[in-house]
C-alpha cells in the first residue's frame, strides 16, 4: 500500500524470503559512486560483495570503477564478475586477504 500511495517514489523489490521497499532515488550503486568520489576512497578499487537483487546496483557501480563485484550464492544471473557459493567462502577469502596484507 505504501508503494502504491508513494506516487512512484518507492519501489518494491523481491528479496530472499521477503520484499524490499526502497526509494527510487537511492540504491547501493549510488552509495558506491558517492564513496568512490570522496576521500579516502578516491582513486581506490572498490570491492562489493552481495547476495540479492538490491546488490546488483552495487555490482554495476563496482564494475564501472574497475573494481570487483562478487556475488554470494549459487545460480541466478548477475552483473558480478566473481562468485562465492556461500558466506563461509567469503569469510575464508577475507581472512586470507587480511593475512596477506598483514604479511607485507
Amino acid at each position: 500500500r505504501a508503494v502504491r500511495e508513494s506516487g512512484g517514489e518507492l519501489e518494491l523489490l523481491p528479496a530472499h524470503e521477503a520484499l524490499d521497499v526502497r526509494p527510487r532515488s537511492a540504491n547501493k550503486g549510488l552509495a558506491v559512486e558517492r564513496l568512490m568520489r570522496s576521500a579516502p576512497f578516491l582513486g581506490r578499487v572498490p570491492v562489493f560483495v552481495g547476495d540479492d537483487l538490491t546488490d546488483e546496483d552495487g555490482f554495476r557501480a563496482a564494475n564501472r570503477f574497475s573494481g570487483h563485484a562478487i556475488r554470494v550464492g549459487r545460480g541466478g544471473k548477475s552483473l558480478a564478475r566473481w562468485r562465492f557459493a556461500a558466506p563461509a567462502e567469503v569469510r575464508q577469502w577475507l581472512a586470507e586477504v587480511a593475512a596477506a596484507l598483514a604479511g607485507k
